[in-house]
């Protein structure tokens, strides 16, 4: 599921870069500073997906399809079956190539990726460190900074920022250097150093998404643009601040700034309104994404037999046995016993072995039905009726069967006590071997009025119930138990 995740993210970060596209366009019209936009972005890229992960109920599901599995021995066959023996060992599941095998080189090479880009960052700070250390000292117009041979203009640093000027920036005019100067203070002023720091951090938490690279790249221009413009803002001098870029340009690589002498138009506001119209289309499309949620499709043959319905692949023990009996022995039904033989949970996978006597007078032959719903492996031993498993019997001889040790007060519903309605209901469930009610075999066969079924239901429940044994050995038992509603009792 890791690969159905990073695609995720990476669709998240898309439409999160639309959100800064048309944030930065809106804020540029309204004469605001436009790294806030990718500040947005990039925040959104990480947020959205976090919070699909821990608030999972919050956003919609998109099930991934993965390659259907097969249990060996488990596929529908006709003739004669006996049931397994109890704690017998299934055979371990065989499946094709699916995106979760991908799950483990994906995981070492997100740890690799990242930790490769931590340790460049960790180079290049102690490159800089010792870089530093040769600089020299010296005051430019009266503000204190750092001389060095060929690097700058910059800041360094991120408690202590210092300006680092170049060599040739000595021999600039008065004003030149006034407006490198201001430039450098602009960045400073505005603690670019600590924003750019944070931005590194969120890209190393996943460097293989792409699109939030190319939002730091968008980032680190909004922010020399904004700067520019509150020097130009200050000082005004544009042809003079133009000459000056082209003379940094001519020592580095330096993307062309337009916008910061480019004349805002007379309709700025409703371009500005429907960008962030964009912006805000862009940021509900993203949180209205479903978040990717594993799922396997359902066995063609198990399909043709029962019509199993979908099931989420993210169940306990207790859901998958549920789903188990209602696929397999259509539960709630009266006419059928069906108890769960055998319980594993493998590999990631719920294996259910159910077995299911049809109705008394039905003398088909004993067929075994398979199938898988989700990551619950699916199979029922269908015996004649006079066939009984040596363990789920109800009655025979050497059976103790179990009984009401202690249990809850029953609860009598409300509304029906404040009628007068007295009831009966009778329930069906296995006793498990620790004197508890199975949860997923607790059903109501009959009952005088639906309103006394949960309540009954409740109590069979959270009853204790004495060991059933079958010489003298404990085992699970099917019982019938009468609960009785009665007025002043």
């Amino acid at each position: 599921m890791i690969a159905a995740w990073m695609l995720y993210c990476v669709a998240i970060a898309i439409l999160f870069a639309v959100v800064g596209e048309a944030l930065e366009r809106a804020l540029h019209l309204a004469g605001r500073p436009t790294r806030w936009a990718w500040v947005v972005a990039l925040a959104g890229s990480y947020l959205v997906p976090a919070a699909a992960w821990l608030r999972p109920s919050a956003f919609g599901a998109l099930p991934v399809p993965l390659a259907h599995p097969a249990v060996a021995g488990l596929q529908p066959t006709a003739g004669p079956s006996d049931p397994q023996p109890e704690g017998a060992t299934l055979p371990a599941p065989t499946r094709s190539f699916s995106l979760g095998d991908l799950d483990a080189p994906l995981t070492w090479a997100w740890g690799l990726s990242s930790a490769a880009l931590l340790l460049s960052l960790g180079v290049a700070a102690l490159r800089l460190a010792a870089r530093r250390r040769v600089w020299r000292r010296a005051t430019v117009d009266g503000r204190a900074v750092l001389v060095s041979d060929d690097v700058g203009p910059a800041v360094a640093g991120l408690w202590r920022p210092r300006i680092v000027l170049p060599e040739w920036a000595l021999r600039l005019t008065d004003a030149e250097r006034r407006l490198m100067l201001a430039h450098e203070d602009e960045h400073v002023r505005a603690r670019d150093p600590w924003l750019l720091a944070a931005a590194a951090a969120l890209v190393l938490l996943a460097p293989w998404n792409l699109m939030v690279w190319w939002q730091l790249r968008r980032l680190l221009l909004a922010v020399e643009m904004d700067c520019d413009a509150r020097v130009l803002a200050h000082d005004g001098d544009a042809p003079a601040y133009g000459e000056l870029l082209l003379r940094v340009v001519q020592r580095r690589a330096r993307l062309p700034l337009r916008r910061m002498a480019t004349a805002l138009p007379r309709w700025r506001w409703p371009a500005a309104i429907a960008a962030t119209s964009v912006a805000v289309a862009a940021v509900i499309a993203a949180c209205e994404a479903p978040r990717p949620m594993a799922s396997e499709a359902p066995d063609p043959q198990y399909a043709r037999a029962g019509g199993a319905e979908h099931e989420a692949a993210e169940v306990d023990s207790a859901r998958a046995i549920a789903i188990a009996l209602r696929n397999l022995c259509g539960v709630p039904a009266v006419d059928t016993t069906c108890l769960v033989r055998s319980y594993e949970y493998t590999s990631g996978h719920h294996v259910v072995v159910l077995d299911r006597r049809p109705p008394a007078g039905n003398d088909r032959v004993a067929v075994q039905v398979s199938g898988v719903v989700g990551n619950v492996y699916l199979k029922a031993n269908e015996l004649p009726f006079a066939q009984r498993a040596p363990q789920s019997v109800s009655v025979t001889g050497g059976l103790e069967r179990p009984v009401v040790v202690s249990g809850p007060r029953l609860q009598y519903p409300n509304l029906l006590r404040q009628a007068g309605i007295e009831g009966r209901v009778i329930v069906r469930a296995v006793i498990d071997t620790t004197g508890r009610a199975e949860p997923a075999s607790v059903q109501v066969v009959e009952s005088t009025h639906p309103g006394f079924n949960q309540a009954a239901r409740d109590f069979v429940l959270h009853a204790r119930f004495s060991h059933g044994r079958l010489h003298g050995r404990a085992v699970r038992v099917l019982i019938t138990f009468p609960v009785n509603f009665r007025m002043g009792k």
